[in-house]
């Protein structure tokens, strides 16, 4: 069976992420661990020596770590994936959580699908006092090879969910070069299309991933940063369609000025 870890970047966290260690300590299965990696908090500590204790407590392989040095932040994601060394990778943000069975279910589709490198999960997304949305990706219920998701990527976009509710070989996340960090906004996107395009991608329908927007979250402040979404949007698209064309793959032009055109009509549609 291979190794999984849970990765915990953490930077002032608040009293949200006791949600998101309590759904670890009440996983039904246990066959993880847990790596918590602190970019210097300034506030927020009781929240992490909590959670260690909390995790020991009901015996899950928890390992606390901090950079050499105060990092950006999706730096911060990249070194602590690399900190880790088990061959299977779940990063997991302060605030969201999981369903109590998902790692028994990820472990399942992990052992049924020896080809299979990135995992998503269908999830619930938590807007603050709004109601919850559930997810529906067209791309859960089976595993896409990368023959089928090099071009879908560049006709679809990024339809696979937020990092809370990815896993994946750590071998793969090294491939592709990890998260981008000249994309601070859509890093996630630009690396999850990527991988997809690279190895394919296992998604299930179930929800088993609580996305929680939050106070303290970095998404919070994305609808004052429109301009810097669509240009950091329109950039992962344009490298995307680069790695396409510098590879040869074969990919429809039509459809690929078509999610051009969607995500720039999305923007002045805000407007």
């Amino acid at each position: 069976m291979k190794s999984l870890e849970i990765i915990l970047p953490l930077r002032n966290p608040t009293a949200v992420f006791r949600q998101t260690v309590e759904s670890l300590a009440a996983q039904t299965g246990r066959n993880f661990s847990v790596l918590v990696s602190d970019n210097y908090s300034s506030k927020g500590m009781e929240f992490i020596n909590e959670a260690v204790e909390r995790l020991r407590a009901v015996n899950i392989a928890v390992r606390q770590v901090r950079p050499p040095f105060e990092l950006g932040r999706v730096e911060h994601w990249n070194w602590a994936h690399f900190e880790s060394g088990c061959e299977w990778l779940k990063p997991l943000f302060a605030g969201d959580w999981l369903d109590r069975d998902y790692v028994s279910k990820i472990r399942g589709v992990m052992a049924a699908n020896a080809d299979c490198r990135y995992i998503f999960c269908n999830y619930v997304l938590h807007p603050g006092d709004n109601p919850t949305i559930t997810s529906s990706s067209p791309w859960a219920g089976r595993f896409y090879g990368p023959a089928e998701m090099q071009s879908r990527v560049l006709s679809h976009g990024m339809q696979f969910g937020p990092p809370s509710a990815a896993a994946f070989e750590r071998d793969a996340f090294i491939c592709v070069g990890g998260y981008p960090t000249p994309l601070p906004i859509c890093s996630d996107s630009l690396m999850f299309c990527t991988m997809a395009a690279r190895f394919g991608v296992l998604g299930l329908a179930e929800p088993l991933c609580h996305f929680n927007i939050h106070d303290a979250r970095f998404s919070t402040s994305l609808p004052q940063r429109r301009k810097d979404t669509l240009r950091e949007a329109l950039t992962y698209y344009a490298l995307l369609g680069y790695r396409a064309w510098a590879e040869g793959v074969f990919f429809s032009k039509a459809a690929y000025a078509r999610l051009l055109a969607r995500e720039i009509r999305a923007y002045f549609a805000q407007k």
